[in-house]
């Protein structure tokens, strides 16, 4: 367990680094722990949009203090700043968690939909987060947790923006508001 903890915590110091950094670098993650830790850089590191294409986000991956710490500062940070979720396994659970209620505060610039679809990466469904038109997460392993990144690299963190604003505005995605 203790070996765990120090690949975690070496993991999260590179991720960290390339993401204050906005380094042009591909990283990758392959578990929960990893997911969780370049979520929290890409919040953190965001400055003005956050778009995320996720399932429910009803797991520890969004629902862990820091990363609520993180959103929080990044809404707080200017009126201007933005966050759009589409998700794909909406359930009303969603509104009992602790980002959802944090979301929920700041409904001027949240705005979260559900989704009758998926996103696919080489015929596999996928998620992924896009921040600022240059970082951006893609899980390509949707069960492992298996995704790739980079916190600058303007090419594929606009063609995924272009992506998730396409679905965002079609027939299949319907706002979701708080119960």
């Amino acid at each position: 367990m203790a070996v765990n903890a120090t690949k975690a915590s070496v993991y999260a110091e590179d991720i960290f680094r390339l993401a204050e950094g906005k380094t042009n670098e591909i990283f990758y993650n392959s578990s929960a722990e990893h997911a969780i830790i370049v979520h929290q850089a890409l919040m953190k590191t965001a400055e003005n949009y956050v778009c995320i294409f996720s399932s429910s986000m009803c797991s520890e991956i969004s629902n862990n203090p820091e990363y609520i710490a993180y959103v929080r500062a990044f809404l707080e940070g200017g009126k201007d700043r933005t966050i759009k979720i589409l998700l794909t396994d909406f359930s009303l659970d969603f509104w009992q968690k602790p980002i959802a209620k944090l979301l929920a505060q700041y409904s001027s610039q949240v705005e979260v939909k559900k989704y009758d679809g998926y996103a696919y990466y080489k015929d596999k469904p996928a998620h992924f987060t896009v921040t600022d038109d240059r970082a951006f997460r893609l899980e390509t392993d949707i069960d492992k947790h298996m995704a790739f990144g980079n916190f600058n690299s303007e090419g594929q963190a606009s063609a995924l923006k272009s992506v998730f604003d396409k679905m965002f505005v079609s027939k299949l995605a319907t706002t979701v508001v708080p119960c």
